[in-house]
């Protein structure tokens, strides 16, 4: 699922993006091929804020889907808030609401949103509320692309603004089910 490989996905990055890397988990390359680890790819703003996200590998097709939608999501808060900052924000999380609400049949408009200021308990009780209603127990671990990015709009709808340097750990441990790691990468 080397979405990147893909030469249609390559051009649309290149094109609306600054790519860049930071290896924060432990795996092994063997024979030149990657084993173990996990990717997660962050759509951000130049300081850092996200826009969108996706947990785990997935095909060209949704990274594609997912990248365009991060683009003209922003052109079209921004086009709606005529530099009104709110009023920004408030496009972005209704974007993130709809997807939630449209493909993943979470109603989040119903969700009560009283979280708490502290990060980690806020993106846990949306997790929690995930899980309740899927009846599940809201963390995946890189197997279930739908559920991880369902679980990406409710976090970014929970936790508006967020600056990727907050948020990566989390999505990484709890979402992924991955230990961040300092570890040189093993070469066999």
């Amino acid at each position: 699922m080397n979405a990147l490989a893909n030469t249609q996905v390559g051009s649309y990055v290149n094109e609306h993006f600054v790519a860049t890397f930071v290896k924060v988990g432990t795996f092994t390359v063997a024979n030149g091929n990657k084993q173990g680890g996990n990717v997660a790819s962050y759509f951000c703003l130049s300081d850092g804020t996200v826009l969108h996200a996706i947990a785990g590998p997935v095909n060209a097709d949704t990274f594609l889907k997912e990248a365009r939608w991060a683009v003209e999501t922003r052109k079209l808060a921004m086009f709606h808030a005529n530099g009104d900052g709110r009023a920004y924000q408030n496009a972005l999380l209704r974007a993130h609401a709809d997807r939630l609400t449209q493909e993943h049949g979470i109603p989040v408009y119903d969700l009560y949103r009283a979280w708490s200021t502290n990060l980690n308990l806020r993106m846990q009780s949306s997790f929690d509320s995930f899980a309740v209603q899927r009846g599940g127990h809201g963390h995946g671990h890189g197997k279930d692309a739908g559920g991880n990015l369902a679980r990406m709009h409710l976090l970014l709808y929970s936790s508006p603004g967020i600056k990727v340097e907050r948020v990566y750990q989390y999505v990484f441990e709890k979402v992924l089910g991955e230990k961040i790691s300092t570890l040189p990468v093993v070469q066999k």
